[in-house]
């Protein structure tokens, strides 16, 4: 892959949606913690895609690292609360990023070092 491939695409999107849900969970419970949680998140994808431009292992691992540490996050607040927002769209959404860092991992790999 080279510096010009859109994969890394998907992590400003996941950034996106991440401070969106932040802001939206201040703005309808007054949750510091939820627009802060969503802020880190949206910085943290924007430098995934950042990194996947010039270092596209490095910003798949951080992306995919992200979207296991959020899925992982919001399986639990599920269990804990039973509330399916956000948790399940949110989580959901984590775990896609999760498989697809995973999916582009293995095909960095296999373009720099083809059999």
């Amino acid at each position: 892959m080279h510096a010009h491939h859109p994969h890394g695409f998907i992590y400003i999107i996941y950034g996106i949606i991440m401070l969106c849900g932040g802001v939206y969970g201040y703005a309808k419970t007054n949750s510091l913690p939820s627009l802060i949680a969503g802020i880190v998140s949206a910085v943290l994808a924007c430098i995934a895609a950042a990194l996947f431009r010039y270092h596209p292992s490095l910003g798949a691992l951080l992306g995919g690292l992200l979207g296991l540490a959020l899925a992982i996050f919001f399986y639990v607040r599920y269990t804990k609360t039973q509330k399916a927002m956000p948790a399940i769209p949110i989580g959901g959404i984590s775990l896609l990023v999760f498989f697809y860092s995973i999916f582009l991992l293995m095909r960095i790999h296999h373009l720099a070092h083809p059999h």
